[in-house]
């Protein structure tokens, strides 16, 4: 059994190596990441203006802008987790030589690492740029690590889906939507929580059993798609 656990791991954690190899030698999904999120900062700090937004008005619609630039920008870099296995011919030999579960985990640990870095990045940016008021930050930080978290394994589990079909970024975001929308709901109303100091009641955790949730099912669906 801890001989078997410990291959387990380590193929999730070469497929984990893999990944970062891969993304350091094209810089795909880095530099879409990137791109989008500073596209999405500037339009939102020129639409909103100098003056910002009124306190009230801020801790109603700041939270959501930021949910959507993060929600879209891992959109455009995470789809490409598993197509590029199979444009690149590669999907048959990562069959052969790692079990699914492990397969999941190690490609999920790669796309948790992206959303973290975006988030590090975009977040601290987009406070100071919209002069958004956080009264609980410590709140702040768990609901980007819950959320970050749900949207690594929701979008990893949906580009394993999609990763085979001809129109794989519309069948993204169809697919993606009502997989994302309530981590979406349950984030932007802990996040507006972090701004105005509320307590975050019921909603933290709904998110982390969300996270439970689509992680399980993950590990349950993804052995049936990756190997139809």
């Amino acid at each position: 059994m801890r001989r078997n656990a410990s291959t387990w791991a380590a193929e999730a954690a070469a497929v984990f190596v893999k990944e970062w190899r891969c993304e350091f030698r094209t810089r795909y999904s880095l530099n879409t990441l990137a791109l989008f999120a500073f596209t999405t900062l500037v339009v939102v700090s020129f639409s909103l203006g100098p003056l910002g937004v009124s306190k009230s008005q801020g801790t109603s619609l700041l939270p959501v802008l930021l949910w959507i630039i993060l929600l879209f920008s891992v959109a455009a870099g995470l789809p490409r987790a598993f197509v590029q296995e199979e444009e690149t011919q590669t999907a048959t030999a990562l069959r052969l030589a790692a079990t699914p579960s492990a397969l999941f985990c190690g490609k999920l640990l790669y796309g948790l690492s992206l959303v973290f870095a975006l988030e590090a990045l975009v977040t601290p940016i987009y406070v100071a740029m919209t002069s958004l008021d956080v009264a609980s930050p410590g709140l702040l930080v768990a609901v980007l690590a819950a959320g970050g978290y749900g949207l690594a394994v929701g979008s990893t589990l949906v580009a394993a889906i999609i990763a085979q079909a001809r129109t794989k970024g519309t069948l993204f975001s169809v697919l993606a939507f009502p997989v994302l929308l309530p981590l979406l709901v349950l984030a932007v109303e802990l996040t507006r929580n972090a701004a105005s100091g509320a307590a975050p009641d019921v909603a933290l955790p709904q998110l982390l059993l969300y996270d439970a949730v689509v992680t399980i099912a993950g590990l349950m669906l993804f052995p049936l798609v990756w190997n139809p």
